[in-house]
């Protein structure tokens, strides 16, 4: 089926070069193209499209408004900005709305490349069984507004630390829990952290987001419906996963930003759990019976009695959030990440390989099927031969009390 593509510039004549850049496309893309962002809401609100592609600089109404109001309106929507923009802090207030963002010019195959990604991902965790079941749940939860009020704080690199733990410290509830984990053996910080500003400095900002967006998320689900199933035991694997993503991500020298992606990931990467067993008990109540008894993987025993995993489940969520896509997929893959088919060390990589070896360290039931490292996925990427370094590297970070 043909993605649909809306371009918005209010370069008439860049509009122009991009229908002849990408005319090869067209067997592929219905493209449309609009010189204003009201044109473009205008379009979105009569059809359907899968792609914005927008400048930042427009009269009227610019590209960033434009793409915030995308992301509220069409939340699976892909949003990418390409831009002549070369300020940096414009730059940096366009990355909670976009995807991606491009420089001008930019070559038709880098551009199709990033949007024939985006939309397999998209594909790939909107699959009709998954807005079956997605259809059989009456509310799924909102985005926690402390953490939305901390991803618009943070859109300043130099926010200040007194007003992140301002914004945290209204929610009396979460500043407890916050400061509860911090002095965890999970974190194990050298000295006792008995305040927000305290903890901020020490984990950073980007971590204290991530635990804002976990303990608040978490904290929703009635964890009750199924007592025989350790919720507790689960969020601190979700934790520690996180953690041990992060030192792969370390080791393999991706960008600070990635391994800030990799944490969040791995903190959430079990979110679809929650959800399942919080709005379907009965059934996952059912299967996690069976997963046991047959010694089956949980996600397998998800797969044959609902049609989907909560690897889906959780991505989805996080989707109609609009998560980075870097987090929703590793989380939607984090089991097989080779179904992806990448050439590289990426954000999936750290998440899989810290899940299983977790697994493997901390064995919560006996009775659970054990967890695959995806030979396949290690090979098309070439880290084979990083395993063992890896293992080496989580079982300390496990072991270790010095933080994230």
């Amino acid at each position: 089926m043909k993605k649909s593509i809306l371009f918005v510039d209010d370069d008439r004549q860049l509009l122009t070069a991009l229908k002849r850049m990408l005319w090869n496309r067209r067997d592929s893309w219905d493209m449309s193209f609009v010189d204003s962002g009201d044109a473009a809401l205008k379009l979105l609100a009569e059809q359907h499209h899968d792609v914005i592609v927008a400048d930042m600089r427009m009269p009227g109404m610019d590209g960033r408004l434009l793409l915030r109001t995308v992301r509220k309106r069409y939340p699976w929507m892909m949003r990418l900005v390409l831009s002549g923009d070369s300020d940096l802090l414009h730059i940096m207030r366009t990355v909670p709305e976009s995807h991606q963002f491009f420089t001008k010019p930019v070559s038709a195959q880098q551009l199709a490349q990033v949007i024939e990604r985006g939309c397999r991902l998209r594909d790939m965790i909107l699959s009709d069984e998954m807005r079956r079941v997605i259809g059989r749940i009456d509310a799924l939860p909102a985005l926690p507004d402390v953490y939305t009020r901390l991803t618009r704080m943070l859109e300043d690199e130099n926010a200040p630390v007194e007003a992140v733990t301002a914004v945290i410290a209204k929610d009396v509830a979460l500043s407890a829990d916050i400061l509860k984990l911090v002095n965890s053996s999970f974190f194990g910080p050298r000295i006792r952290v008995r305040g927000l500003d305290q903890a901020v400095t020490l984990l950073g900002l980007e971590t204290i987001k991530g635990l804002v967006l976990g303990v608040q998320l978490f904290s929703v689900f009635d964890t009750k419906r199924i007592p025989d199933f350790s919720f507790p035991k689960l969020w601190e694997h979700s934790l520690i996963t996180g953690k041990m993503a992060r030192r792969i991500a370390q080791i393999e020298g991706l960008s600070p930003e990635a391994q800030d992606d990799c944490y969040i990931a791995g903190m959430l990467h079990d979110l679809g759990k929650f959800v399942l067993a919080d709005k379907l008990p009965d059934e996952y109540r059912a299967l996690v019976t069976r997963s046991r008894r047959e010694n089956l993987a949980i996600v397998d025993a998800e797969c044959s009695q609902l049609g989907v995993g909560h690897a889906q489940v959780g991505a989805y969520l996080l989707g109609l959030w609009g998560i980075s896509d870097a987090v929703l997929e590793a989380v939607a893959f984090h089991h097989a990440p080779s179904a992806l088919g990448l050439t590289a060390m990426s954000t999936v990589s750290a998440v899989h390989a810290a899940n299983v070896f977790e697994h493997q360290f901390v064995v919560i039931n006996p009775s659970y099927a054990p967890h695959e490292m995806d030979q396949a996925h290690l090979e098309q990427a070439g880290l084979t031969g990083r395993l063992e370094i890896w293992k080496k590297v989580c079982l300390e970070a496990l072991e270790s009390g010095d933080g994230v």
